[in-house]
């Protein structure tokens, strides 16, 4: 009987098993398979969706890089021109006050000179007059006499003219 036998008998049992095999086939395509694609399409479906929203985080992600990008690139370029504005306006401010020093330096210096112009006039006035009044008293002790207004008054004006003649010399 060995030598009768193939590796594949179809007997009863055979048979069995194939319908056992089916029917548990059946079973599972109508119970157990269900429920296992549908776990696993939404399983798909729920990675698809990470995938998505990974990927539209990371466009939204360089995009708001980007903006953060320009935005701080507008600021640079605005703080440099406040800088730049800064150091025109403080060289603007700078001269003005350098001009205005310099304006008020020249105004007092004219200021004095005008203040000693009027001191040596006031002093050279009052000089005139003493040395009209020494001229005068000299004058009287060499005549030996007295002199009159119009006498004495034509000395003074004459030596206040050799004074003055004598000082536009010396300066």
């Amino acid at each position: 009987m060995l030598a009768d036998s193939s590796l594949l008998e179809i007997n009863g049992t055979f048979l069995v098993e194939v319908l056992a095999f089916l029917l548990m086939l059946a079973v599972m395509a109508k119970w157990v398979f269900p429920p296992v694609m549908a776990a696993a399409e939404a399983r798909q479906n729920q990675i698809e969706e990470t995938l998505k929203t990974a990927e539209r985080t990371r466009d939204e992600t360089t995009t708001a890089l980007a903006e953060a990008k320009q935005e701080l690139d507008a600021a640079r370029l605005q703080a440099r021109e406040v800088i730049d504005r800064a150091k025109r306006e403080t060289a603007i401010e700078v001269d003005e006050l350098r001009r205005k020093t310099q304006l008020d330096a020249q105004e007092q210096l004219q200021r004095a000179r005008e203040e000693i112009t009027a001191e040596r006039d006031r002093v050279m006035q009052d000089l005139r007059r003493e040395v009209g009044a020494l001229v005068v008293a000299a004058a009287g002790h060499v005549l030996g006499e007295s002199i009159d207004a119009a006498a004495h008054q034509r000395l003074i004006d004459e030596s206040l003219a050799k004074v003055t003649a004598t000082e536009g010399n010396h300066n």
